[in-house]
This record gives structure tokens, C-alpha cells and sequence, in this order.
């Protein structure tokens, strides 16, 4: 199990909860819109990632407790790994909800191997804070969620959609229920994502991501950070921009 510490607000503050996390689990195929689901796998398979296939939904993927970070600044080995917003759902012990926001970072050049072990190898990042279901599921519809990246210095927004193109939180608790054996302890949802708005995957170094509730006119934000290990490899007298060049091309 690992441990993970959420400022959980609401309509009578803010206070800690601590979860033991026994499981988390990537999600696919939860978007409402088929249509916009595919473009968002086309902008994948133009990497020459895996293609996806699932008969009955949602697409269960099981990542390991400890790739879960609350972090704001993360490692992996190379290049071209790249983040998303997504719904993240908390699920404690007793079955209580909580939602907030997530980014399942993943190593897009593994993914041409295997997904779940290119989101494996790689973290999960969620945001520390979160809302509770029952506060927000009446107006959930109203609910937005944005991604913004800094890619070579630029600073651009990368993803917008409505939660209301997912699954609500509730039906993909339901979903990974009736697919998986159930454990005792918590576990955490990363719902999948939209296309990105140029419709092509960037492999930046800064993600924010944003879930925003008009309603309550309150915002989780969270930014992380991406430092790519094998830039940072010395061998021989070669400069660190020479084996990051390289990193690129094996990455």
C-alpha cells in the first residue's frame, strides 16, 4: 500500500485525509463521443503506439500503488514521455468518493511495446487536493478541465474539455468493479483523456493541470515538472546535450 495525503474542501472547509492506496487504475474508452475518443487514440497511433481494442468498457489497465506522486516535479528515463489532463476519483476504504485531477504521464516510445508498462515506468501524478462527490455530481455537467504545458520554452494551452464527456466518477467506480477482483483499501481512477487541441502530443518539460467548478467558484490546480534522467549521463567527457541528443534518438 502507499500512502497519500489529500486536502479534501468543502462546503465547511478544508482538512487532511490520509488514503492507503492499494491499487490504481488507468482507465480507457470513457468518453461519451466515440468519435472524439478516436481522434484523441489517432494522435497516439501517429507515434506508432499499440492500437487499442475493447469489446466491453471501460478498458481497465492496473498501474502499481507506488506510481502514484502528488509531486510537483518528476523524473523519467527519456525523452518522449508526455502528460494529460484526466478525472482522477478517490475511492476510500468504505466506498466515499472524492474527485480531483490527474495526469497518468506516460512513455510514449514503450507504449509502442506495451501501454500499461509505459504507464507504468512512469508516474501518476494527481493533485493533492480534492472535492467530495456528493457536493459536486448535482452539477457536475458544469464542471471544465484544462491542461496547460511550457514545450521549449513556450507556454500554450494543450487540452480543454467537460467532465460531461466522461463517465461521471460514480459509473467508472462501477465499471472497474464488475472488471477486477475487488481489494480491501483504497483505490484511484485516472479516467483517460480528449485530444489535445492541435491534435498532436507534446513532450514538454511543465504540465498544469486544472479542474475548474463555475458553481462553488473553486479550482484544483497542480503543476509538475519533468527532468529526463538520461540527459543527466556523463560518459566519457561527452556533454550532457550530447547524450540527451542520443537519449532522443533510442528514447
Amino acid at each position: 500500500m502507499s500512502v497519500r495525503t489529500f486536502a479534501i474542501t468543502d462546503k465547511a472547509g478544508t482538512k487532511n485525509i490520509s488514503l492507503d492506496i492499494v491499487r490504481c487504475y488507468n482507465l480507457g474508452f470513457t468518453m461519451r463521443d466515440a468519435e472524439k475518443m478516436q481522434r484523441h487514440l489517432e494522435e497516439c497511433y501517429k507515434l506508432g503506439i499499440k492500437e487499442l481494442i475493447c469489446d466491453r468498457p471501460p478498458l481497465v489497465m492496473p498501474i502499481s500503488d507506488w506510481a502514484v506522486l502528488t509531486d510537483t516535479a518528476i523524473t523519467v528515463q527519456r525523452p518522449k514521455s508526455s502528460g494529460e489532463v484526466e478525472i482522477v476519483t478517490l475511492v476510500d476504504e468504505n466506498d466515499t468518493i472524492y474527485v480531483t485531477v490527474g495526469s497518468d504521464h506516460t512513455d510514449r516510445s514503450l507504449e509502442g511495446i506495451d501501454i500499461p508498462w509505459g504507464k507504468q515506468v512512469t508516474p501518476n501524478v494527481v493533485a493533492p487536493h480534492a472535492w467530495r462527490w456528493d457536493e459536486v455530481k448535482d452539477h457536475w455537467d458544469q464542471v471544465t478541465m484544462e491542461c496547460w504545458v511550457i514545450d521549449g520554452g513556450h507556454h500554450m494551452k494543450y487540452q480543454e474539455a467537460f467532465v460531461n464527456e466522461f463517465w461521471t466518477p460514480a459509473e467508472m467506480l462501477q465499471g472497474v468493479r464488475e472488471s477486477v477482483v475487488k481489494v480491501p483499501g483504497a483505490i484511484i481512477l485516472f479516467s483517460g483523456t480528449v485530444v489535445s487541441i492541435e491534435e498532436k502530443l507534446r513532450f514538454a518539460e511543465s504540465w498544469t493541470i486544472k479542474m475548474i467548478d463555475p458553481v462553488l467558484n473553486r479550482t484544483i490546480e497542480h503543476t509538475y515538472t519533468v527532468s529526463v534522467l538520461a540527459g543527466e549521463v556523463l560518459n566519457d567527457g561527452s556533454s550532457t546535450g550530447d547524450i540527451a541528443k542520443g537519449a532522443a534518438l533510442t528514447g
